[in-house]
């Protein structure tokens, strides 16, 4: 996809004096163009497939995809095909932060919520675009119901939309935080585990693609991962190793420096001598008779 200049949808499209709130069930197209909009959206997969371009990112989307979209958030939907039988259905939630802050202000508890609150633009903040996986299927409930409740406009509709909102936040709150809790965790496993297939392989021609298929993430986000958690990037963190390996090997050995070359994973002698004295300070050689 092309990148274009995000237009802006207006607020005034979809929005009356008497709700903050407008919840709508769409099937994507492709003549929507990228736009920004005048207030703040949560929008869900229900059916299909496709792909959802938001700021610099492409992202594949499937049914029990959730987006979070503050202000400010370039985005559009796209099916994966144009044939009408494998549409992109997807639900959007949007409201106008202020009036729901306005209106809500004086609900119990409400300020609790603060992992939430800063993503749904109701106290000051500059939040980013977050992904959520339901993997329980209440978000899609919530908002199934949001949207007959939108539609129908019953009977104390205004407090139902409002009441809804405020559990849709809630379980915002509750996924966010258990994701929270959970990621150390799972990256701590994840990062194990390519380190461990670094430490196996440290012989070969490892790249850090298949160091990231060991991890099971893309490799791009091994990369940012990589580099936040342990510090190094994946290239310095594999010298590393190899250049400790071989001071181990030329200190309790007498192989020949183009063998120890070889067992830390460089076929090329010089290079290995010239990453061993920038790294130590020592030729192999020096270090060996040091």
């Amino acid at each position: 996809m092309i990148r274009k200049k995000a237009e802006i949808t207006p607020a005034q499209l979809y929005f009356d004096e008497e709700l903050p709130y407008n919840v709508s069930r769409v099937s994507e197209s492709y003549s929507l163009q990228l736009h920004e909009h005048e207030f703040t959206e949560i929008c869900y997969v229900a059916e299909g497939r496709g792909f959802h371009y938001i700021g610099e990112e492409t992202l594949s989307v499937s049914p029990g995809d959730l987006f979070i979209l503050p202000l400010g958030t370039s985005h559009v939907f796209r099916p994966r095909s144009t044939d009408p039988e494998f549409p992109l259905v997807v639900y959007n939630f949007i409201f106008i932060a202020g009036r729901v802050a306005e209106a809500l202000q004086q609900f119990p508890g409400l300020d609790g919520l603060t992992a939430v609150l800063p993503l749904l633009n109701l106290v000051p903040g500059q939040p980013e675009w977050k992904q959520i996986r339901d993997t329980t299927g209440v978000f899609q409930t919530l908002l199934v119901q949001a949207y007959q409740e939108f539609r129908q406009r019953r009977i104390g509709f205004v407090p139902r939309m409002h009441s809804l909102f405020i559990m849709l936040a809630t379980e915002l709150e509750r996924h966010l935080t258990e994701l929270e809790n959970e990621i150390p965790m799972k990256t701590e496993r994840k990062l194990g585990a390519a380190i461990s297939f670094i430490r196996e392989n440290l012989s070969a021609s490892i790249t850090a693609g298949q160091a990231s298929i060991a991890a099971g993430l893309s490799e791009r986000h091994f990369h940012r991962l990589f580099v936040k958690e342990i510090g190094f990037t994946f290239t310095q963190y594999v010298q590393n190793l190899r250049i400790e390996r071989s001071c181990e090997l030329l200190r309790t050995t007498r192989l020949p420096v183009s063998e120890i070359a070889e067992a830390v994973g460089y076929q090329d002698k010089g290079f290995f001598v010239k990453l061993f004295k920038k790294r130590t300070g020592h030729t192999p050689r020096s270090y060996r008779n040091g």
